[in-house]
């Protein structure tokens, strides 16, 4: 449990970008995204070939990586950073904070209620508390901004598609399915 709240704790910082993005227009926000998103890929391109610095990453991050990604995988990090940036790019800019705060909230809810108080099992490892707290929160988040018949369905297409064992990275999934549902809703 210490370690996903060590995850979930840096998990948060990623609140700043919606944040910023409240403040600026939706081109200057693509340029910093952007940018973040090319510096990420760039270090996931770099630790793969060249293993001293592969190693280096490994030695200082390992405490905040899955398995999965300790094994080759891309962080969790990166996904985050691409996500980021199609949200914005494809949504409007209202749609885009909601979509990124479900992917960071929600799934931070689901994961720790579920690991805290988790009992009965939906599919895998999931939890049944998990996936409420991910709806609630996710409802909670786009109550505030949208429709709330759009918020709602929202909220449980990010439930789903969170609970859902996708091989695709959940900070990808989550606010990219859920966002195209409430943008073509609206």
């Amino acid at each position: 449990m210490i370690g996903e709240l060590l995850r979930k704790s840096i998990h948060l910082s990623g609140l700043t970008l919606p944040v910023i993005y409240i403040f600026l227009d939706k081109s200057t926000m693509l340029v910093l995204i952007g940018i973040l998103a090319g510096l990420a890929l760039a270090v996931e391109l770099v630790k793969w070939l060249f293993p001293p610095f592969g190693d280096f990453f490994f030695r200082i991050f390992k405490p905040l990586l899955r398995r999965h990604e300790r094994k080759g995988a891309i962080t969790g990090a990166t996904y985050y950073l691409i996500s980021a940036f199609l949200c914005i790019f494809f949504f409007a800019k209202t749609l885009a904070i909601v979509c990124i705060f479900f992917m960071i909230l929600g799934d931070m809810a689901a994961a720790l209620v579920g690991k805290q108080w988790g009992k009965t099992k939906l599919l895998g490892r999931k939890s049944l508390e998990g996936s409420a707290a991910c709806f609630i929160v996710c409802a909670a988040i786009a109550l505030v901004k949208l429709n709330p018949v759009i918020a709602i369905i929202g909220a449980l297409v990010a439930t789903i598609v969170e609970l859902m064992p996708f091989p695709i990275d959940d900070n990808l999934t989550v606010p990219l399915i859920s966002g195209a549902v409430m943008h073509f809703l609206m």
